[in-house]
């Protein structure tokens, strides 16, 4: 048998990149080559030496990470043979094992982030590859958790991802002072790297500290970090050791979440989790939610529960219904009849009507036993002592009559039955409000005309407020003595009637007893039909009385207010108006809240109907939302909100009346006063309205400073919706609502931040319009952050952060209509360029200048619009010798080397090189005449133009002397090279901005110009073409385009001399 190889440390280092494979073999070979070494010391420096060729690279290389795998496999080996045989090494601190961690200890503060991140790496997979039951000194604990506990503050994440990962076995969730537990809950809360809080919440261990951190994870801004959380409550987390809120909570999020993936692993995972603890029970996990307050919750995870079982499963499965297909009602609870609802929904849409039959009775059947079941309701709603156990009652017969609709509706009988059902359902006392809504959408199936709804509601909410009852009727005094006399008057009359019987039968006269004996008949009949007729007198009678007490009238308003949700009339007809009349505005001045509520309700959707009659209670509505309670006001909101939608903002103004003076008529002469008249009406007309809606918006933009959330939400709820549907435009408005989303008071609304997030992109992104709306917000929007004070909110508000957002928000590239301009066409960001360059030269002092000098270089400015290039360009090289603060003169030099990049770019695709030489050359004989001549900076912008124009018929001359451009440029630069100042000793390649700025500024005060470098050439060059240009812009303007030719007599004629000032001083 050939001896078995023996391997160099070398080659192991180089083995064991090859693959897992070999690495049992290469540690079995390492180890009895550190059992044959006696010196150990030497050993460990060899070692580590190998170790360091693979903890200087940063990247994850799969040879650099099974090389450090196999390191961490040879380390952990040393401590089994310790746990084996320590009898035999009594001195454990010199053990391999300690010596790799002292090595990884002293290099964990390495100035390369590859050793930081390496010696962290190495010593996590040290600590997992060590077992369950490994011990290691307090003194290397102590060590191990102070290193890593700095390396969680690294600036790379990568690196403070591996500390992490190396503290997790050093926690401990039962202390509550635990170091690692403490940093570990900063990291899941407040680090920017989302990878980082993702490896927190995979280490961390649940307990009662962490637990809430975990939970507050499965609304993290990044879908990784929610699934990890998900999958640590399913994996780690009882779903007993949360409490009900926290359940509804957690499910609630991770069911509706916008990622498949996220629902995926809540749906599969911890909702399966939670299902296997009650074996599969859907049931006995709906008794641990809260299904009345979280009916939406449950029903999702009902839905979720059977996508994963077949539907004739469940149906076997469901065993709680008798030989009626129905549950026995005092086995009714709130958790069987949803499981059952939502099964029957489920089995319905897989369109499976063999399983229907074993779910659901007939429809008569089930009509009986709905009633019978709602009949119940009137014992629990007079017991106030038991308010949940009504609440339970009108849960379950909610969902009863939600089935309702899954029935064969086919059978005539059955359809008939149901109808009488739910008329008598809705006139029944004891049927509460919160039954109205499914009961209208039921009856609507069986009513499908407006007009046929409208009178078949009238009726009911008549026979509601307005029932009939039985009392009793009183008898008068007089009455009952004239009866009481009369019966005396026969009882006597029977009493001697049948004593003459008595004597007639004594005395034989059979002829007249029989008389007497008809005579007693008539009386005994006449006594009893007065007998009779006092008993008719005392019984009850039935008659109507109007009733209106809260509950009654809140019952007919949510009537009427879900009868109006489906109408699709226009018109208010002469039934709902005398509803409006009897019921609706007697309502508003309701001392309940409730009452009010439900028909300032109806009064909104009323003024859905109707335009007229929105006008004229629109005002109503503005009085109601500044001075009832806020459930009111939030409902009279959302009512203005609505109407403004539908209509406009016409709406607001106030009704027409009429206010011709006496004799108008007569004093008007002719048709042209006439149509004077008219026109001036109309204007005043178009004022006034234009008066009224500024005066409501001002009202409604008030409410964003509510104090209330609510009423907050509502209103900027409500103006985001009139921004995105036209009706209003207003860079102001739009300014509020980002102030808003980005102010610390409102980060506990999470519904204001959701719908306002969800509104910024859709708005900006719908047209070129609201963009350029956005155009004009964007500076007073920033200037509100400089100037808010220490003490405001909006002080701790990056504006950086709103700036970067502003210019995405204004991204032509991102609008949803694909581009089909011309590419000459000026961008918003074009135009923003101007408005910051301006902005900034304004006061390049003042404390935004950085933030608006980064924002310049944010800008996606368009490429082919060299006209609007050039304006660029003039005010960014102003801004170039103007702006002195460092960081902003670095992002404005940023900003003008972009733009020299366009311009160049376009220039290069249109000219050759040596065009470009011979013009530039042509530029500057101009330029020298001109001083020679002694022109000043300030001519008119005609004899400008004239000399730009004679600059260009000069180019035309220079191209036919190209060679000889061509050999005076050469001897210009080999001249230069001869006579270079110490100014001009750099390469005479193209200068950036910062060498621009010096060259201007030392040509301006140079007053020997013999000599011309490359520098001063290649400037004086760009000045021409870019005061030529300019120049060919204002000289285009067409007298017909008035906005066009008002732009260029001011703006480009002031740009225009600005660049023959600073041309005439380079040539001085």
């Amino acid at each position: 048998m050939a001896p078995k190889r023996q391997y160099t440390m070398k080659e192991v280092f180089e083995e064991c990149q090859q693959g897992l494979h070999t690495h049992n073999k290469l540690m079995t070979a390492l180890q009895k080559n550190y059992k044959q070494t006696e010196d150990k010391a030497a050993f460990n420096d060899e070692f580590v030496g190998y170790l360091k060729y693979s903890m200087v690279i940063f990247k994850r290389e799969s040879a650099v990470e099974r090389t450090l795998d196999f390191v961490a496999k040879f380390a952990a080996s040393f401590a089994v043979n310790e746990e084996e045989g320590k009898e035999n090494q009594p001195d454990a601190d010199n053990t391999f094992l300690t010596f790799l961690f002292d090595f990884l200890l002293k290099s964990h503060n390495g100035r390369d982030r590859a050793v930081r991140f390496r010696a962290c790496q190495m010593i996590n997979k040290l600590l997992t590859s060590l077992g369950e039951e490994a011990q290691i000194d307090d003194d290397l604990y102590d060590r191990i958790y102070r290193c890593m506990l700095a390396r969680v503050q690294d600036k790379f994440p990568a690196v403070r991802v591996q500390a992490v990962m190396a503290l997790a076995r050093l926690q401990d969730p039962e202390d509550p002072d635990c170091p690692v537990i403490k940093a570990y809950l900063y990291l899941m809360e407040k680090d920017v790297n989302f990878e980082v809080r993702r490896t927190v919440l995979s280490c961390i261990a649940p307990a009662s500290q962490t637990l809430p951190a975990i939970l507050e994870r499965t609304r993290d801004v990044k879908d990784t970090v929610r699934k990890m959380a998900y999958q640590v409550l399913a994996e780690k987390v009882h779903i007993r050791a949360l409490t009900i809120s926290q359940r509804i909570k957690v499910l609630q999020a991770g069911l509706t979440d916008h990622l498949d993936m996220v629902k995926d692993i809540c749906t599969g995972k911890m909702l399966q989790s939670w299902l296997r603890t009650f074996d599969g029970n859907a049931i006995d996990l709906l008794k641990r939610m809260d299904v009345e307050n979280s009916c939406t919750t449950a029903e999702l995870a009902l839905k979720a529960i059977f996508e994963k079982v077949p539907a004739s499963g469940l149906v076997e499965d469901f065993d709680l219904l008798n030989e009626d297909l129905v549950i026995p009602i005092e086995e009714l609870s709130c958790e069987n009849v949803l499981y059952w609802c939502c099964l029957v929904e489920h089995v319905r849409s897989k369109g499976d009507e063999a399983l229907m039959d074993k779910l659901m009775p007939t429809a008569s059947a089930f009509c009986d036993y709905v009633h019978k079941n709602c009949d119940k309701l009137e014992i629990s709603c007079h017991n106030v002592t038991a308010v949940e156990h009504t609440l339970s009652k009108e849960f379950v017969s909610e969902h009863l009559l939600k089935m309702t609709g899954s029935l064969d509706q086919s059978d005539e009988v059955g359809r008939k039955k149901l109808d009488s059902l739910v008329q008598d359902l809705l006139i029944a006392p004891h049927v509460p409000p919160s039954l109205v809504a499914i009961l209208i959408t039921r009856l609507k199936d069986f009513h499908s005309e407006d007009e046929e709804r409208i009178e078949l509601m009238a009726q009911i909410i008549s026979d509601i407020r307005v029932p009939i009852t039985t009392v009793e009727k009183p008898i008068a005094p007089e009455a009952i003595r004239q009866r009481e006399l009369k019966l005396a008057s026969i009882r006597m009359d029977l009493t001697q009637a049948r004593d003459a019987l008595e004597d007639t039968v004594a005395n034989q006269d059979f002829t007249k007893a029989a008389e007497m004996k008809r005579r007693v008949e008539e009386l005994e009949c006449t006594k009893n039909s007065l007998l009779e007729e006092s008993l008719v007198m005392n019984t009850t009678q039935e008659i109507r009385t109007e009733k209106s007490d809260p509950e009654t009238l809140l019952k007919c308003l949510t009537i009427a207010a879900e009868l109006m949700q489906h109408l699709a009339m226009k018109e208010l007809n002469p039934t709902l108006q005398t509803l409006f009349t009897v019921l609706v505005l007697p309502g508003i001045t309701n001392e309940d809240p409730s009452v009010r509520n439900m028909a300032v309700k109806c009064l909104g959707l009323g003024a859905q109907i109707s335009r007229v009659f929105a006008m004229q209670q629109l005002l109503l509505l503005m009085q109601i939302s500044q001075v009832d309670q806020e459930t009111v006001q939030v409902t009279a909101l959302q009512a203005i909100f609505d109407t403004a939608q539908t209509y406009g903002l016409d709406i607001f103004k106030l009704p027409e009346t009429s206010s011709e003076k006496p004799g108008e008529d007569g004093e008007k002469e002719g048709e042209k006063e006439k149509e004077e008249d008219e026109e001036e009406e109309a204007k005043d007309k178009e004022q006034s309205a234009q008066s009224a809606a500024n005066s409501a918006l001002s009202i409604l933009t008030k409410l964003l400073d509510s104090e209330s959330n609510e009423l907050r939400t509502v209103s900027a709820e409500g103006l985001a919706k009139l921004l995105l549907s036209g009706r209003i435009t207003s860079p102001k408005l739009l300014s509020r609502l980002l102030l808003l989303w980005y102010n610390p008071t409102s980060e506990e609304d999470q519904h204001l931040r959701s719908c306002l997030g969800a509104f910024f992109p859709v708005y900006s992104f719908a047209g070129r319009v609201h963009q350029e709306c956005w155009e004009e917000a964007f500076l007073p929007t920033l200037r509100t952050l400089f100037n808010a004070p220490t003490t405001s909110p909006m002080a701790k508000v990056n504006p950086g952060n709103v700036a970067e957002f502003m210019v995405h928000l204004t991204d032509h590239t991102m609008l949803n209509n694909k581009q089909t301009a011309d590419i000459q066409e000026t961008t918003v960001h074009d135009n923003l360029a101007l408005k910051l360059c301006n902005a900034i030269l304004e006061d390049p002092t003042a404390p935004g200048t950085r933030v608006l000098a980064k924002t310049l270089s944010m800008l996606t400015i368009n490429a082919h619009n060299q006209t609007h290039l050039a304006d660029i360009k003039v005010l960014a090289d102003l801004l170039v010798q103007h702006v002195e603060e460092k960081v902003a003169l670095r992002q404005v030099e940023k900003f003008s080397d972009s733009i020299d990049t366009l311009l160049g770019v376009e220039e290069n695709q249109d000219e050759g090189g040596k065009t470009e030489d011979g013009t530039a050359a042509q530029g500057a004989d101009m330029l020298d005449k001109e001083n020679e001549t002694g022109e000043k900076a300030d001519e008119t912008m005609a004899e400008a133009a004239c000399n730009i124009t004679a600059a260009q018929e000069l180019s035309e001359d220079c191209k036919k002397d190209l060679a000889a451009g061509e050999t005076t440029g050469k001897k210009t630069r080999a001249r230069g090279k001869s006579t270079k100042t110490p100014a001009q000793k750099k390469p005479t390649k193209t200068p950036s901005t910062r060498g621009r700025r010096k060259a201007a500024v030392k040509e301006e005060n140079t007053s020997d110009h013999e000599n011309e470098s490359d520098l001063v050439k290649s400037k004086v060059k760009g000045r021409v073409k870019t005061m030529s240009k300019l120049a060919e812009l204002v000289m285009s303007s067409d007298d017909s385009d008035a906005e066009f030719q008002s732009r260029a007599r001011h703006t480009k004629r002031d740009q225009v001399l600005k660049v023959l000032n600073f041309a005439d001083d380079d040539s001085c």
